[in-house]
C-alpha cells in the first residue's frame, strides 16, 4: 500500500512538473510571440514633403510629392496649411502610392509666406514654405 502511495505520489509530481516546464515553455513562446508581433507592428511611419516652387504667382499651381514609410497603400494624404498659428486642412488631398509615395497639387491665393505639410496616418510631414505673390 505504501509503495503504491509513494508511486502515485512521484507520479503526480513528475506530472506536475512537466505541466509546469510546458507552461513555462508556452509561456516563453507566447511572451516571444507577443514580443515579435509587437516590434514588426511599431514600424516608424514618416511622411515627407517637397515642393516644386519656393515662389509662385497668384493661383498658380504648386506641386507637392513625398515618400512615406509605414503607411499604407491608399491612405489618405491630407495638404494643411498654417493659419494663426494652427494647421488647417487645405482642400488638397490625394492617396499614397503602391511605391510608397504621393503626388499633389495646390493653388493659394494668399499672398505672402504660406506654409504647408502633409497628414497621413496621424503622421505629420515637416512643414514647407511657399511664398505666393500678386
Amino acid at each position: 500500500m505504501r509503495t503504491q502511495f509513494v508511486r502515485r505520489s512521484a507520479a503526480v509530481v513528475a506530472g506536475l512538473a512537466l505541466a509546469a516546464g510546458g507552461l513555462g515553455i508556452a509561456g516563453a513562446l507566447q511572451a516571444n510571440a507577443a514580443t515579435t508581433g509587437t516590434s514588426a507592428s511599431i514600424a516608424a511611419k514618416s511622411i515627407t514633403i517637397k515642393s516644386d516652387k519656393a515662389t509662385a504667382k497668384a493661383w498658380t499651381k504648386v506641386s507637392f510629392t513625398g515618400k512615406t514609410s509605414g503607411i499604407a497603400k491608399n491612405t489618405v494624404v491630407q495638404v494643411q496649411r498654417l493659419e494663426s498659428g494652427k494647421w488647417v486642412n487645405f482642400p488638397a488631398t490625394t492617396k499614397v502610392t503602391s511605391r510608397a509615395t504621393y503626388s499633389v497639387w495646390v493653388q493659394s491665393g494668399r499672398v505672402g509666406v504660406n506654409k504647408f505639410r502633409v497628414v497621413a496616418a496621424n503622421t505629420a510631414s515637416a512643414p514647407v514654405s511657399v511664398t505666393i505673390t500678386k
